[in-house]
């Protein structure tokens, strides 16, 4: 699975939420300002009502996200794969469905994130803390008893691999910039400093064994993307 989950600070399910405020606000999520109210429930597809239609009127703001823009009050497919896209930018989740993890569906997470960027000041422009790290040109190299793990990322990162002979598992963050607990043992960048190219070297393993990772980056203020769980088998 090579999916990328681009968070700010991982926000369960915080994916995409875009909502309305009974109270009209005004904010500017992707350098766009609006006026939407707040979310209060969560979403899937087939619902319908007002606060579907807050929700499309959100995320239309954001071409890239839902490129369609149609605000029709109907939550359908296209509807499904804007929150998907708002989930992968903003780290919450990139992978599953509706059912196995949230993915295209407004839940509570996904509903907290829409609405704490809601009620977000209004600037003008996007707001530093909206972006998040891209990680690219993955590799894992690998020996009977080491493995290397290189990336780059497009802003200066804390690199960290999660590594395990067993499955890999996690639970979602509780809120903005909050990071998920992850199991399997920790490895970080050598000085765990920020850099845009990472490397990093796990030992004593052992030969002729499959190993499960995570890979992910963390920004200067939270803001995380993680490759879900990939796997690799020492040489013998």
């Amino acid at each position: 699975m090579n999916k990328i989950i681009k968070t700010n600070r991982v926000t369960p399910r915080k994916g995409l939420l875009w909502g309305g405020v009974t109270t009209m606000l005004v904010f500017s999520l992707f350098g766009i300002q609006g006026a939407y109210a707040a979310i209060t429930s969560q979403l899937d597809v087939g619902d319908s009502g007002p606060e579907v239609t807050e929700l499309q009127t959100y995320l239309k703001a954001n071409p890239n996200i839902y490129p369609e823009g149609l605000v029709t009050g109907y939550f359908g497919e296209l509807t499904k794969a804007a929150v998907e896209r708002f989930q992968t930018a903003q780290g919450i989740i990139s992978q599953g469905t509706p059912a196995t993890t949230g993915y295209g569906r407004v839940g509570p997470q996904t509903m907290a994130r829409i609405n704490s960027l809601l009620g977000s000041p209004s600037t003008g422009n996007q707001a530093p803390w909206d972006t998040s790290p891209i990680l690219s040109n993955l590799s894992a190299q690998h020996s009977n008893v080491a493995a290397t793990f290189t990336w780059t990322t497009n802003e200066p990162t804390r690199g960290q691999v999660y590594w395990s002979n067993s499955p890999l598992q996690f639970s979602e963050a509780t809120g903005p910039r909050q990071q998920p607990q992850i199991s399997g043992t920790l490895a970080s960048d050598a000085d765990d400093g920020l850099r845009t190219n990472h490397s990093i070297t796990v030992s004593n393993l052992q030969p002729n064994t499959t190993y499960h990772y995570i890979v992910r980056g963390i920004d200067s203020v939270g803001n995380m993307s993680m490759v879900w769980p990939r796997s690799f088998r020492t040489n013998q």
